[in-house]
């Protein structure tokens, strides 16, 4: 079984299959659930406290999100800047978190906004299809927030 943590969302599918799409708008991505089973990072170590000698760690990960939306990449570049803007979120929870719209969160809300004013490129609508929002990460490692692709 994989020890890479699960991310549970929902996109927004923006406008016709056009060369270009010219308005404002907000691309919206909703965040349901995470579960990092095993309390591990995205390097895949603990986040805190010792590993057993079945892999399973002792304390847990605090966690928190960096959505970063950019053009489709075949092999997604982690260095390059996020064309379309990012969003980083508070710490939201430990290893499971739920987001379900009944729960109330301090600091965030959800969904995520991207506010547009710009030429939306048609190509970025199958890359949305594609679920390439990238980056969504995982952080937070004794204390010291880093993070970590997923």
């Amino acid at each position: 079984m994989s020890s890479r943590p699960h991310v549970v969302g929902s996109v927004v599918s923006m406008g016709p299959q056009a060369s270009h799409v010219n308005a404002s708008g907000v691309f919206e991505l909703r965040l349901k659930s995470f579960v990092n089973e095993y309390g591990k990072d995205s390097l895949g170590k603990c986040c805190s406290g010792t590993t057993s000698r079945t892999g399973e760690c002792s304390g847990v990960c605090k966690t928190r999100f960096r959505v970063c939306l950019k053009q489709y990449q075949v092999k997604i570049d982690t260095t390059t800047p996020c064309t379309y803007g990012d969003v980083v979120t508070p710490v939201l929870g430990e290893n499971i978190v739920n987001l379900s719209p009944n729960v109330a969160l301090p600091s965030f809300t959800n969904p995520i906004r991207f506010p547009f004013e710009f030429t939306w490129p048609a190509a970025l609508n199958g890359a949305i299809h594609k679920v390439m929002i990238v980056m969504m990460e995982e952080v937070v490692r004794y204390g010291a927030h880093r993070f970590g692709y997923l």
